[in-house]
């Protein structure tokens, strides 16, 4: 492949991510500054510009998207990178403890369950009640702290020079531009808000009566779930969903996907697999028929989904296991 056509690429991915009266100038500079790098390091190596040079040199320079940072103008800072991690474990050490002192008196029965119909005496329905309750009001607390590190950096802000840094950071980031198992936290933390909404929708289902009484009685019956599903196979889908939610959560705060996280990523879909086939064998979901056949449906397409997801996991995962084994090898 064209060495050029491989730089030009990068830097369409890099001025995407930046301003349009910037794209130009930002081109200009960046393809100019690319190509002299690429030239010079393989003159250092004896090597001819090719594409594997080319592919190397852009690695270590940066993602494209921390490349276009480099470039952007100084703007205002909530949250400083040096104070990220601190800031990360006070916000998810405030919801674990209170996690930790509601969810055991609540699976204990103190205080009793009541406006609850269905459920509320055994021990996953104790836990929807305290998810519905506690366990999704514990996310005031990163609230809290972001209101009160928004008003900090407006106080920072009004005694520190505005001045604006257009030149990017001489320091490259040693991260690969093409690396797949590289996370995008900002998606990552969206697309994990809009998993446990989901989540919550489809777990509070069995009581739809209850918290939602003024549905139409046609639709509550269109939805009513059968009772031998919501006794032996619907409880462990809760389970599933908390390893899933402990996985994410350990991936955002490392930056990556690795060997192991990738393997227990394939592990939970095979898991998540085995228990929609019991769902879809075992019996009825639903008590109406229209409701169950759709449902089935819908579920072996998320079987597919999943199948494929579990495949190309545990594919990354063994290509990082021989990655490592290689670069562990004496020379």
């Amino acid at each position: 492949m064209d060495p050029n056509a491989i730089i030009d690429s990068y830097v369409g991915d890099v001025v995407r991510h930046l301003p349009r009266r910037q794209r130009t100038d930002v081109a200009r500079e960046l393809r100019s500054l690319l190509r002299e790098e690429v030239a010079g390091r393989a003159a250092d190596g004896g090597r001819p510009v090719d594409a594997d040079v080319t592919m190397e040199l852009l690695a270590a320079f940066g993602r494209p998207a921390d490349v276009a940072d480099r470039y952007r103008p100084a703007g205002f800072t909530v949250i400083r990178p040096a104070d990220a991690p601190r800031f990360t474990w006070l916000a998810l050490g405030g919801i674990a403890v209170i996690w930790l002192i509601t969810l055991p008196a609540a699976l204990l029965g103190v205080p009793p369950v009541v406006g609850w119909e269905y459920g509320a005496d055994a021990w996953w329905g104790r836990l929807t009640v305290w998810w519905f309750g506690p366990g999704l009001g514990a996310f005031w607390w990163p609230g809290v702290l972001i209101t009160f590190t928004l008003l900090s950096a407006l106080a920072t802000r009004r005694r520190e020079s505005t001045a604006t840094a257009w030149a990017p950071t001489p320091a490259p980031v040693p991260r690969s531009a093409i690396d797949r198992d590289l996370v995008n936290r900002p998606l990552g933390v969206l697309y994990l808000a809009l998993a446990l909404l989901g989540a919550s929708a489809v777990i509070a289902l069995p009581w739809l009566g209850s918290w939602a009484p003024g549905l139409p009685e046609p639709v509550l019956a269109a939805l009513a779930l059968d009772p031998g599903f919501l006794q032996q196979r619907a409880p462990w889908l809760l389970l599933l969903w908390a390893a899933e939610l402990a996985l994410f959560v350990a991936v955002l705060l490392a930056g990556r996907w690795g060997p192991a996280t990738q393997a227990v990523r394939g592990a939970l879909d095979l898991l998540f697999i085995a228990l929609l086939l019991w769902w879809v064998l075992g019996g009825p979901i639903f008590v109406t028929t229209a409701a169950d056949e759709t449902t089935t449906f819908i579920l072996v397409a998320f079987m597919i989904a999943i199948a494929v997801d579990a495949v190309v996991a545990l594919r990354r995962a063994a290509a990082g296991r021989r990655l490592a084994r290689s670069a562990a090898a004496p020379l």
